[in-house]
């Protein structure tokens, strides 16, 4: 539907909407709940130079048309509703420009009463985050990266890999270990592996219990688990907890492992 003239005039002589263009950077877009389909009856130069489109051209449309292919419906569910209750919602939401070229939007939209006109307007400021989002996204990749180097398997035979777990070890990289493990003789159907200790700082009472439910695990998935490389500490550290892991097989180096298995 588009916006008469009387109701455009209006909107851009009132005081708020000055001081909004005025003090606000980024794009503003203002819309009228009373009107069918909520439409844009005003935006200012920052909208125009984020979405591409011209005053003119989305004056009297729902601001939907920023909407494309990858819009996360769920967070669009979210905005209908706080603008269903007039609530204000902050969002960051994938949308598209006129000449379809995708940015990450944070959206903020706030329900503003102008006791003038006894009406209550939807205010939406709105700023590219799109490179800090990528950064987010390489940074996310990044550790996960990390994450997987953090309990390397090393497939090294047929039915055989290795585990070389090296620095401190903690609750998470337990937990990765015994996915990522999980994982891997699931798709491989290794009947060895070998967690090979030498690396490891300390060994911690997280690492003996992460070792017995590895070999829990292991043993579930009908493959054998090898340690090599233990120290004293590991069996002392075992003890005060009454994990002896007795069936375990304990070898010096991951060697003396091969040996065995061949």
């Amino acid at each position: 539907m588009r916006v008469n003239k009387d109701q455009l005039k209006r909107m851009k002589k009132n005081e708020f909407v000055r001081t909004a263009i005025e003090f606000v950077e980024t794009g503003v877009v203002i819309t009228d709940p009373e009107l069918p389909d909520n439409p844009i009856v005003y935006t200012n130069r920052g909208f125009e130079e984020l979405s591409g489109y011209s005053s003119e051209e989305i004056l009297g449309y729902n601001c939907r048309f920023l909407q494309g292919e990858d819009t996360n419906q769920e967070k669009v569910k979210k905005l209908r509703t706080a603008i269903k209750n007039k609530e204000k919602i902050k969002v960051e939401i994938k949308n598209y420009r006129k000449n379809g070229q995708a940015f990450w939007n944070e959206l903020q939209i706030y329900p503003v009463y102008i006791e003038s006109e006894h009406q209550t307007y939807f205010v939406g400021v709105q700023q590219d985050v799109t490179k800090r989002k990528e950064a987010e996204e390489r940074s996310d990749r990044y550790l996960d990266q990390v994450k997987s180097l953090s309990t390397p398997i090393v497939p090294i035979d047929r039915n055989v890999s290795i585990v070389p777990l090296v620095g401190d070890i903690d609750d998470e990289r337990v937990e990765l270990l015994l996915n990522n493990v999980s994982t891997h003789i699931q798709k491989s159907g290794d009947e060895y592996l070998i967690l090979d200790l030498s690396g490891v700082s300390h060994f911690t009472r997280q690492l003996h219990q992460g070792v017995d439910q590895l070999n829990q695990l292991i043993k579930l998935m009908g493959a054998r688990l090898m340690i090599t490389g233990v120290r004293p500490e590991f069996v002392l550290e075992g003890m005060k907890d009454d994990l002896t892991l007795s069936s375990v097989k304990s070898f010096p180096s991951v060697k003396h492992a091969l040996k065995d298995i061949n």
